[in-house]
């Protein structure tokens, strides 16, 4: 039993770090941030309860400390998921690097060059430039057709200015990414700013 909870953790464990490292994309870090304590301390209770069923019967003085543990355990780690949705809402207002996965590309462009997270944020936003061609050969304005119709899709809307914008998470991370298009001959520059506030 030991051995499967320890598989179900490391299996959960996954989902928060991957979200991180982007080896996936989700709108629902914080939530996986949060959730993951949560979620651990329940598969630590049912393993719990799963070995006392296997094992039959306990003496009376022992049969209330596995239980015990496991509820102390789901009460930290309810705590711990709490402290760090609290911390999403204070974060609201710090400038954050938006993610190579926020932009959903259509077939035939590709990202060409991308600057990556921008490691030392200007006093307002941090920035993110990415460099993306045609793989059929269109030119940069037809490109920048094909990409403004498929971010239109994917739910970004009109901003400031000539810029779009999108929630960057879902429920607890409310921040918003901005987006804007530069026309090349051959390609299209665009930036993800991750701004410390939005009007």
């Amino acid at each position: 039993m030991g051995l499967a909870v320890a598989t179900a953790l490391v299996a959960l464990a996954v989902i928060p770090v991957g979200l991180e490292r982007e080896w996936f994309h989700s709108r629902a870090i914080a939530e996986s941030q949060s959730g993951y304590p949560l979620a651990a301390g329940l598969v630590v209770l049912i393993g719990t309860l799963a070995e006392r069923r296997r094992c039959g019967p306990r003496p009376a003085r022992e049969s209330g400390q596995p239980a015990a543990g496991a509820t102390i355990v789901i009460a930290a780690h309810s705590l711990i998921g709490l402290v760090i949705g609290l911390l999403y809402q204070l974060a609201v207002h710090e400038p954050f690097s938006p993610e190579r996965s926020e932009l959903s590309l259509p077939t035939g462009l590709v990202v060409q060059h991308d600057s990556g997270p921008d490691r030392s944020c200007g006093l307002h936003a941090c920035r993110r430039d990415l460099v993306v061609v045609s793989t059929e050969g269109l030119t940069g304005a037809e490109a920048a057709r094909r990409l403004r119709a498929r971010l239109a899709a994917d739910g970004w809307t009109p901003g400031p200015g000539d810029t779009l914008v999108h929630r960057h998470g879902w429920l607890l991370d409310k921040r918003i990414t901005q987006l804007s298009l530069t026309e090349r001959p051959t390609a299209v520059t665009v930036r993800l700013t991750g701004p410390d506030r939005f009007p």
